[in-house]
């Protein structure tokens, strides 16, 4: 395992939580979205969304275009999914601790002193992890997504008040769903809320 300390988290930090988009939520990247956040501190949130696939691309085109070969078919057809707005050029995966890169992974949600492989998350952006996910001997469970959602000081904090998320708590079943289009229902479930009483003008206080 790599020396690579895990983010060092603050008292009221959301890291390592869910963020489930509100009904109301008028922003079109963000429509019934749930997102991971990957850090969240008094000086910028970030995270990726898990749950919009893009349309016409899968993991196959994305090794293509990245002159990386695949012979293995069942790779090719992994999901890539838009991870946010902001700098949907780049390339992120996040994934379970089965795998880790060193100097290069960052775990999310566990401590050096207590790497809890069953749920621990990393954070990969190389090359490397595409190519071994191309070989099928990349980690065991992987979103692939292209850009991220990202707030300023505040902003986050500001939106979840005005009640445009709701904050759950993450899990492999949530994040790495089967299905994506039930991830929003699932994350809801986890907080004892039923998706058909949330109310499609429920987004602002």
């Amino acid at each position: 395992m790599s020396e690579t300390p895990a983010p060092t988290l603050e008292p009221d930090s959301l890291q390592g939580k869910l963020l489930i988009a509100m009904p109301g939520l008028e922003d079109a990247n963000f429509d019934h979205s749930v997102i991971y956040l990957c850090q969240h501190d008094a000086e910028s949130s970030m995270g990726l969304v898990l749950n919009q696939p893009i349309i016409g691309l899968d993991f196959g085109r994305m090794l293509e275009e990245l002159g990386i070969p695949s012979p293995h078919d069942h790779v090719n057809q992994r999901r890539i999914f838009s991870g946010g707005p902001v700098q949907n050029e780049r390339g992120f995966v996040l994934h379970s601790l089965d795998y880790f890169l060193d100097d290069v992974t960052l775990p999310l949600n566990v401590s050096p002193e207590d790497l809890d492989l069953s749920e621990g998350l990393g954070l990969t952006v190389s090359r490397d992890i595409l190519e071994d996910l191309s070989k099928d001997k990349g980690p065991s469970k992987a979103v692939v997504a292209l850009g991220f959602a990202g707030w300023g000081a505040g902003q986050l904090e500001a939106e979840i008040r005005e009640n445009t998320w709701l904050v759950a708590p993450a899990s492999h079943d949530i994040i790495f769903a089967r299905d994506p289009s039930l991830i929003w229902q699932k994350a809801l479930k986890a907080i004892g809320i039923s998706p058909e009483h949330l109310s499609s003008h429920s987004g602002r206080a």
